[in-house]
């Protein structure tokens, strides 16, 4: 039998362009040798975020004015729960593909050519091929006695001490988190600020929050080595030795790209990515490539996205990439999500003076919206609690070419934090209804 495609990987790139590929009513064969929903379902961005959630809950009341309370976590409790939930989402996603007659093999795939791939010593052949193979935590030469993301989220207590090496985006969220409840927590960034490639004045809102929270930052930093005896000691370019329970590596990923015969078919790269063209096709006909191992941005709905647009070029249709409007949220506390691109004419209204916000005991962040001449919306920036919630109206206002004062009057409920959008939008032309700028 040949399949109109065969997928390798079950991620979110994977999957979803199985699902597409089903919608269009075509045959396809997913390979997938771990588990359906790949590296964010099972070990990263659902995972993560609800050990946001729970250290968001723990810590909220202890800083709400008048509250005294107790409490403890059972973790091993916690973490049950936690992957009953995970696992109802994959088997709900794996029984999405299969419902649009899509099959799923379990196994490692290797490439044989760009039709065929084997998969426990049977071969399938298929019209198309994606390849749908995520990222990896990236890896430092010599640091190897480190943990990565699968396991300081799979911990079955909570460690007294944690040193974090990298202050990206994931750094970020995992020390706010395990601070919450209850861990030391020491981050080591070798750039001169965390969070590197977001605008400063964002970036400061998180981390005067952090050091409230008392974790250690330590940029312009090298970690040099890393040893595992009784606990860690992780020794600095500075001399100094930090002792902790865990070290946990956060220093991004890699395209994965070895170990499945790629080399068979030799695509054109980028880099470490696998190159594509603007319809998701790589250098080699009939293959295409989506998610993370195809390029920038490293995102799970980014890998949502190219799988329409490859399941659409697949079934004939024609579709090209657009990520102009692609949000990028970090759950820190607040949270930060952008979106869009930046330009010379923007809003900067303060968090402070949305009334749910305050309420919420959250008084640092701002709402930003960027516009054109025209007051065409091109991007935003927030800073705020739920941020993440906030930043797809941006999103859709800049697919929609829609104006500053389009959202400036559209009618959002009191008390919201949404009201920080439509204030953020009247402010571009200078009627904010909570602010008056001094500019």
């Amino acid at each position: 039998m040949e399949y109109d495609a065969l997928i390798l990987g079950g991620g979110p790139g994977g999957y979803s362009t199985a699902i597409r590929l089903g919608q269009h009513g075509k045959k396809v064969l997913m390979i997938e040798g771990d588990k359906v929903g790949g590296e964010c379902l099972n070990y990263g961005c659902i995972p993560s975020k609800a050990l946001i959630e729970l250290s968001d809950a723990f810590s909220y009341l202890s800083e709400m004015p008048g509250v005294h309370y107790e409490a403890q976590i059972e973790m091993k409790t916690w973490q049950e729960w936690k992957w009953g939930m995970i696992n109802k989402l994959t088997s709900g996603v794996e029984k999405l593909v299969t419902s649009y007659g899509g099959e799923v093999v379990r196994g490692k795939g290797m490439i044989e050519n760009s039709n065929s791939i084997t998969v426990n010593n049977e071969t399938f052949n298929g019209k198309n091929l994606v390849i749908a193979t995520g990222s990896v935590p990236s890896r430092i030469k010599g640091l190897d006695d480190v943990i990565y993301n699968r396991e300081i989220l799979d911990v079955d207590h909570i460690p007294s001490t944690l040193t974090i090496i990298g202050g990206g985006y994931i750094g970020v969220e995992l020390g706010t988190a395990f601070r919450k409840l209850g861990t030391e927590v020491t981050i080591v960034e070798m750039m001169p600020e965390i969070l590197p490639g977001i605008d400063a004045d964002l970036v400061r809102y998180v981390e005067r929050r952090m050091s409230s929270l008392g974790i250690k930052i330590m940029t312009s930093t090298k970690v040099e080595s890393v040893t595992k005896g009784n606990g860690y000691s992780t020794t600095l370019s500075d001399g100094s030795v930090l002792a902790s329970e865990l070290v946990v590596m956060t220093v991004g990923r890699t395209p994965n790209t070895q170990g499945f015969g790629l080399e068979r078919i030799n695509p054109e790269m980028d880099g470490k990515f696998i190159k594509t063209n603007s319809r998701k096709q790589t250098s080699v006909e009939g293959v295409y490539a989506v998610g993370d191992v195809s390029g920038q941005p490293m995102l799970a709905h980014k890998a949502f996205y190219d799988a329409g647009i490859a399941a659409d070029n697949i079934s004939g249709i024609n579709s090209e990439i657009d990520y102009k409007a692609m949000p990028f949220v970090i759950y820190s506390d607040p949270e930060i999500a952008i979106t869009g691109e930046k330009t010379s004419k923007f809003s900067n209204v303060p968090l402070a003076t949305n009334g749910r916000a305050l309420g919420m005991n959250y008084n640092q962040g701002i709402f930003r919206v960027y516009v054109d001449e025209d007051y065409v919306i091109r991007g935003g920036a927030f800073v705020a609690p739920r941020a993440s919630e906030l930043i797809s109206e941006i999103s859709f206002a800049v697919e929609a070419g829609l104006t500053s004062k389009d959202l400036g009057l559209t009618i959002h409920p009191h008390p919201t934090l949404s009201e920080g959008v439509q204030e953020s939008a009247e402010a571009t032309y200078g009627k904010s209804l909570h602010f008056k700028s001094s500019r």
